[in-house]
């Protein structure tokens, strides 16, 4: 039976964000470390890149993507926040969700708990950083509105949904 989360919606019926425990395919990987993040070990045939800030990867993966070719993936560590930036513009610049491999260095044993998290306002559609749980209150800097933390998390605009309520 699924674990359930507030408010009792099974994981599986969530858009949470779903993070592999360890161990990485034998294919080449694109290593891309966010920040502060420390890389995995890189094996032969592994390319790491270094960016400073998430905002970045769009220039890198315009630069390296069309140099990989079929079987290649792209490993990516940072904050959930970082990782999940640089998965929205991979995935704008055609890479498929399946070649990504996301390692966030900020994501313990409750993938619930206050954190971090990128916010996307329902109302006025401002993405905002705020420390939050699922299911918890933030309030909008753009509208002032009072939102809720929801269950929804977007690939392409890589923020946790904030409904008003």
């Amino acid at each position: 039976m699924p674990t359930p989360v507030p408010p009792y919606l099974a994981v599986e019926q969530t858009t949470l964000p779903r993070y592999p425990a360890a161990g990485r395919s034998a294919a080449p990987h694109l290593v891309v470390a966010v920040g502060t993040a420390v890389p995995p070990p890189l094996r032969a045939g592994d390319r790491l890149r270094v960016l400073g800030t998430a905002a970045d990867a769009g220039g890198l993966l315009d630069t390296e993507l069309p140099t990989m070719v079929t079987g290649w993936r792209i490993l990516v560590t940072g904050t959930e926040s970082e990782v999940q930036q640089v998965r929205a513009a991979a995935l704008a610049r055609g890479a498929l969700d399946s070649e990504l491999d996301l390692r966030p260095t900020d994501v313990d044993t409750d993938p619930h708990g206050p954190r971090p998290r990128a916010i996307h306002c329902g109302h006025c559609h401002l993405r905002f950083a705020a420390t939050a749980a699922i299911g918890g209150p933030v309030r909008c800097p753009g509208c002032a509105h009072r939102l809720v933390v929801a269950h929804h998390h977007s690939r392409t605009h890589a923020a946790f949904l904030g409904s008003p309520v």
